[in-house]
């Protein structure tokens, strides 16, 4: 699987080998909470904005732990404003795309051991759909 950011490669995919782990979807609606005065129960009220978070980590193998420590310490900078369309592209015969817009990297973690590198992407957007 290779996931982009606009022009941002976040996961290489299997050619480079930085293959994404700990994939997760959640989906999430923007719920109001009504609370009368001497109400038995709340009220919700859905109020639609589908917000969906992807979050995935990155392994990445590199020549040297300097090049690692260098990447742990540049990497989370250099995508500082990275927002837009996220693609994902699927690395099977059909080389199916998925794609998520208006989205926004929320938070990036990275820790390196040695001379590999972890990064942890949490990414928020709208509307997760195959790319047309």
């Amino acid at each position: 699987m290779k996931i982009t950011l606009n022009n941002q490669v976040l996961a290489g995919g299997m050619e480079v080998n930085e293959n994404p782990t700990h994939f997760h979807i959640q989906g999430k609606r923007h719920i109001q909470i009504v609370q009368r005065i001497r109400a038995q129960s709340v009220q919700t009220l859905n109020r639609g904005n589908l917000q969906i978070q992807i979050i995935f980590e990155v392994g990445r193998k590199h020549r040297s732990q300097k090049e690692a420590e260098r990447h742990a310490l540049v990497h989370a900078s250099q995508l500082a404003q990275a927002n837009g369309m996220l693609f994902i592209e699927l690395e099977d015969k059909e080389h199916q795309c998925y794609q998520l817009e208006h989205a926004s990297l929320e938070n990036i973690e990275i820790h390196y051991s040695g001379n590999a590198s972890y990064t942890r992407y949490t990414i928020l957007g709208g509307i997760l759909g195959a790319k047309i």
